[in-house]
Formats: structure tokens, sequence, C-alpha cells
């Protein structure tokens, strides 16, 4: 796709007329990877973070080496001498391209860090003429070496976006206050239980079982034809990763959660956006300095909803799935996590073993019981 395509949508004009492509300077031929990068103020890890792309593989070769991929590094409003270091980086690294900029008002946010370098990288991607993909991470975060690799094997397979898992540096994980820890291994735990139930009652085909829930900046992909055709990452002061699944999911595009693909990120308790992981480390060590349990949807409440949606899922298959059936609710009077966590195993359990129309079977059972998930179901019949 190149400018000016009469075929183009709106979303699609809009997406490639806002990226500013030669800002990071020529364009390879043979690019197919482009790896988005925000950064403010990351002196301290961007290093690490550049090292860990420099180290990945595909089939055994490096694809920096020949102009396979590239990363595109955003800074924005640094004040640390992160700039410095990444014009350092650079100059030793033809593949890393590196712009400083000066974001002002509504505009002075990760968000629009990001979409800026999306927005080039898929232009880029798409002035080559390949089947290209964004991927986009953080400067504090680590790819493991497969992370390109493991990602291009999760879209031959048939997805159009991955979401990879972001773990703790070892260091960081270690250096948690035990409750902070418990809490922190507990949400995983919590949140893993409510994906093997969500596939058990709508499966997926290129999103199977074993899977997670991150969907997030630290780890995303989406390939260039996805991307622009929903318009791009929206410039969002917060959860811009997750307002760009929503308009994924939405235009029907297929989203896999793979565990294949790994970063590791940092755990700390300030961070560079509103609502991110530090967010979370922030709110955990509080709930443990007022020894409070965290309460969450209860696990009756959970499957009830994801059993309503699997029933819209096999009644209008191919259809995006309604975000309030997928979107688990904050229920501050809820279960208390612990208990949660052990009642949806037991329910997984007595699920697992079934077919899928016995589970759907199950299903239809606990919306008859439930008129308020039968009021949510978006069903005709």
């Amino acid at each position: 796709m190149t400018w000016p395509d009469p075929s183009m949508t709106s979303f699609q004009r809009e997406a490639l007329l806002r990226a500013l492509p030669r800002l990071f300077g020529e364009v390879s031929p043979e690019l197919r990877w482009s790896v988005a990068i925000p950064a403010r103020n990351e002196a301290e890890r961007l290093a690490k973070t550049v090292d860990a792309l420099g180290a990945q593989r595909v089939a055994g070769v490096s694809p920096f080496a020949d102009g396979r991929a590239e990363a595109l590094l955003v800074l924005n409003n640094c004040t640390d001498g992160s700039s410095e270091l990444a014009a350092a980086l650079a100059a030793e690294r033809p593949w890393l391209r590196a712009v400083h900029v000066a974001l002002h008002g509504d505009d002075a946010h990760v968000g629009r860090a990001r979409q800026l370098a999306m927005d080039a990288a898929a232009a880029r991607l798409l002035a080559a003429g390949t089947s290209g993909v964004v991927l986009t991470t953080d400067a504090d975060t680590m790819p493991e070496p497969t992370w390109i690799e493991a990602t291009q094997a999760e879209i031959e397979a048939g997805a159009d976006a991955v979401g990879g898992r972001a773990l703790l540096h070892a260091a960081d994980r270690a250096a948690l206050a035990p409750g902070v820890r418990r809490l922190y291994l507990l949400d995983l735990a919590y949140r893993r239980a409510l994906e093997t139930l969500c596939a058990l009652y709508a499966p997926e085909p290129w999103d199977p079982l074993p899977r997670h829930h991150h969907q997030f900046g630290a780890s995303l992909a989406v390939t260039a034809r996805a991307y622009v055709a929903v318009g791009g990452l929206p410039a969002r002061r917060t959860s811009e990763d997750v307002a760009l699944v929503d308009a994924l999911r939405a235009d029907g595009w297929r989203l896999r959660h793979s565990p294949a693909v790994r970063v590791r990120t940092s755990a700390r308790a300030a961070g560079r956006a509103e609502g991110g992981l530090a967010d979370a480390f922030a709110w955990w060590a509080e709930q443990v300095a007022a020894g409070q349990e965290p309460r969450v949807e209860p696990a009756v409440a959970a499957e009830q909803r994801l059993a309503a949606l699997g029933l819209f899922a096999a009644a209008h298959p191919g259809e995006p799935h309604p975000t309030a059936l997928r979107t688990t609710p904050d229920v501050p009077d809820g279960q208390p996590l612990p208990a949660a966590i052990a009642d949806l195993r037991r329910r997984i359990a007595v699920l697992h073993p079934l077919p899928l129309a016995a589970r759907l079977d199950q299903a239809a059972r606990l919306i008859r019981r439930s008129a308020p998930a039968r009021a949510r179901l978006p069903l005709a019949a």
C-alpha cells in the first residue's frame, strides 16, 4: 500500500498521513519487522533494551544485520541523558533509529510517543512493500532472543496481532516485598484461570490454550495491514495499547496471546505512564500495608459472564465478541482473591474434560439460573 491510494479507507489514510516514516531515514527494501519504542528518562535501562534487541535471532541469524528488522526509538521530553545515550547507541548500530521530540500539553504522554513510533513503523513497512509486522516494547524492557521469531511464527499461524507475556526482571521480582510479590503472583494465577475459563466456553482457533492475558505495550505486535486498517494506535494518555487491541477486535482481526513470546520488564513503583504496571504494584503495596486482601469478581459471576460469551460466540460465529462480556469488572466488595482462584479452578476442572457442546449446555443452564447474566447476553433467541 502506498500513497496516494484511492482504495484506502478514511482510517487507513489517517494513519498513513499522520506518520513521518522518513523522519527515521531511508527504508530498507528488505524490511519485515519494525520495532517501535517510546522512551522518557530511561538512561538507566535503555542500553539493556537495545542490547536485547541486538541479540534477536530468526533462524539463527540476526534480522537487524541484513536490514530485515529495525528499531525506531522516540525519546520524548527526556532530561536525564537518555537522548545522548540513544545517539551513542545508534552511532554503533545502523538499525537503531532514534529521534528526540518535545511533546506539549495534551500530547505530552507515552500514548502519543508510542503512536509516533508505531505510525512510522507501519508506514515504513508498507513503503518497503513487504508483508511486515509492527512490534512495540518499552525502554525498560528486555525482549527474549526469540521475541521476533516467535512473534512471526504466530503471525504465520494465522494471527493478525500478538500479545507477548511480560515477565519481571529476575532482580526486580526478587526485590519485591514478600506481600507484594504474593499479590502479584496471585493476580497472575487469577488472570490465567479467567483466560482458561474463557477459552473453554468461547474458544478461538487462533488463540488456543495455553495462553495468557497480556496485551500490553511491553510486548505487542500487529501486522502493518491490520494496524493501518483500524487507524493506528489511539494517542491516549493511558491504556493506549488496550485501546488498539479493542479496535482490532472490533474490526474482526485475530489476536493471539502467545506464551512463546516473552519479555522481561521492570517492577518499579514509580512508572512513566498512568495506569501501567507500576500503578498495580503501588496498589498492591497499599493493600499489604492496610492488611487487606484484594477482592475481585466472584467466580460464580465470572463463569456466568463467560458462559454468556460462549453462547454469543456459538450463535454469532465470526462476529466480534461483546467487550462487556470479555472484560473483567472491578468488584470492590467481591470475592477474596485466593478464594476466587480456588473456585475458578474447581469450575475449570469440571469443564475441561467435556466436549464443547456439553460446555455450551452447561452455559445455557447457568444463564437460565441467572437473570442478570441473561439480561447481558445479546442473543436474539
